[in-house]
């Protein structure tokens, strides 16, 4: 078999395949970091048992599902519902104290069920999560960092639109990009769908959730799920919001219906145009930059930052960071990744 480590990756034939793919694809390979496509392309050629690119190009044109197989591995759509399940609890934090309301006075559960999580080298035993830990005070669960963060909470949109009477009735617009193929906007629903049903005065709220890709948005609107979709996704959740269906391998979830209604799924390149020229409250942005170059990153955090109001919070993956090139976006969780446009 065909190692990694072995693959030289050919200088003449890498422009060409790349270039093939682009006129099959429309992809525009020149906004990814090279040693990610050079990853991708490596995976794809130990699968058909090609060690060289120029064997991989002559490959791919005489076997055009090859093409579709590459996409499949190149497109960023992986997620899980709930992933870092603790920029999640942050989240709800922020609708919460924003309506003065504390976390003892509601029920809710975003802690993940241990026995799905797979833990890689833990010392201890996971312990069990009881209902009285469950509503552990949002100090203890959360670091001294993360806490800092709810000092900017009056300067926040959401904030305002909750308390100020010229702005209340107003909707909370949240936007998810990219949304893979829906987890991420589905978990913001639910712990949003959880607070609307116990807080009688909880605000208007609807999600937009934007990618390009047309078979995640699909999957997406199906809204059906494999079990390891399910991996930080708590019982109480998992309960409330999923129907559990037997298949001869295992189980699949599918969202409750009701979710669908609160969210908007749009098929776009952002980075070419907008398919809605909303301004948003809150903008869920997580691990798409990690994998583009510098131009495009620049590009993108730039129509985020347009899109995203005065006051909004912008959410980004765990280790992803904006540097001084966007200064109204002020980090007010370093551990959560939370940004604050400044006014």
């Amino acid at each position: 078999m065909i190692k990694i480590e072995n693959i030289h990756i050919d200088e003449d034939y890498h422009p060409l395949l790349l270039k093939f793919l682009n006129q099959e694809t429309n992809l525009n390979f020149k906004y990814y970091r090279r040693k990610f496509i050079e990853r991708r392309l490596k995976a794809r050629m130990i699968r058909v048992n090609c060690s060289t690119v120029h064997s991989y190009y002559y490959y791919i044109k005489d076997n055009k599902k090859e093409i579709e197989n590459f996409l499949d591995g190149f497109n960023i759509n992986y997620s899980c519902f709930f992933r870092n399940w603790e920029v999640f609890q942050q989240f709800e934090n922020f609708f919460l104290k924003s309506l003065k309301f504390q976390r003892e006075d509601i029920f809710t559960r975003l802690t993940p069920d241990p026995n799905r999580i797979k833990q890689k080298s833990r010392k201890k035993p996971i312990k069990k999560i009881g209902k009285s830990e469950d509503r552990i005070s949002f100090d203890r669960l959360m670091g001294f960092k993360s806490k800092i963060a709810l000092s900017f909470l009056e300067e926040t949109v959401l904030y305002k639109k909750i308390n100020n009477n010229s702005n209340r009735g107003d909707s909370i617009n949240i936007w998810s990009c990219p949304c893979a193929s829906g987890e991420e906007p589905y978990s913001i629903t639910m712990i949003l769908d959880n607070l609307k049903k116990q807080i009688p005065s909880f605000p208007r709220f609807k999600i937009y959730a934007s990618d390009i890709d047309r078979d995640a948005i699909n999957k997406a609107r199906i809204g059906i799920y494999n079990e390891n979709a399910m991996k930080e996704v708590s019982k109480y959740n998992e309960k409330s919001y999923f129907n559990k269906v037997s298949i001869p391998s295992g189980f699949k979830y599918s969202i409750n219906e009701n979710l669908k209604e609160y969210i908007e799924f749009i098929e776009e390149d952002v980075t070419k145009e907008l398919r809605t020229n909303l301004k948003y409250d809150i903008i869920f942005c997580r691990y798409l930059l990690i994998y583009i170059n510098q131009e495009l990153r620049n590009k993108f955090l730039s129509i985020i930052e347009n899109c995203l109001n005065p006051g909004g919070l912008l959410i980004l993956g765990k280790t992803e960071t904006i540097f001084n090139s966007f200064k109204s976006l002020k980090l007010i969780d370093p551990s959560n990744r939370f940004y604050l446009k400044i006014e």
